[in-house]
């Protein structure tokens, strides 16, 4: 007679971890498809950091801020906390696309879609 060991179960924890890690990479995959079908255009919002093409450069020494942070930049000779609404490129290097602290602002109002696009060599950095 032959005996089996009981099935082990996976704690609650861990299988909801390694759920959220396997949709991370299903959505990594299709948005590799869906950049190679249509490229995300220069100086164009995206949500996700997968959806922008490959072999972009960072110009920063901090990592990358995630989408809904505020980080500290330099905008047009001044100080300025912007929040991150997602990511954009240009010539080969990894941008944020932000919206003021005070978006109702008057400088705000008169901002350019493309200043709005902040690169790692604006950022503030930590001291």
């Amino acid at each position: 007679m032959k005996t089996f060991r009981p099935a082990r179960r996976i704690p609650a924890d861990r299988l909801a971890v390694m759920r959220a890690k396997s949709a991370a990479i299903a959505q990594a995959r299709e948005d590799a498809y869906q950049q190679s079908l249509a490229p995300v255009e220069e100086f164009a919002a995206a949500p996700r950091l997968t959806m922008l093409p490959g072999g972009l450069h960072w110009s920063a020494q901090q990592p990358v801020p995630a989408v809904g942070t505020q980080v500290d930049v330099y905008q047009s000779g001044r100080r300025d906390v912007v929040k991150v609404l997602g990511y954009c490129h240009a010539a080969g290097f990894l941008g944020l696309v932000t919206e003021p602290y005070h978006p109702g602002s008057s400088r705000a109002r008169k901002m350019h879609p493309r200043a709005r696009c902040v690169f790692g060599s604006q950022l503030v950095q930590a001291a």
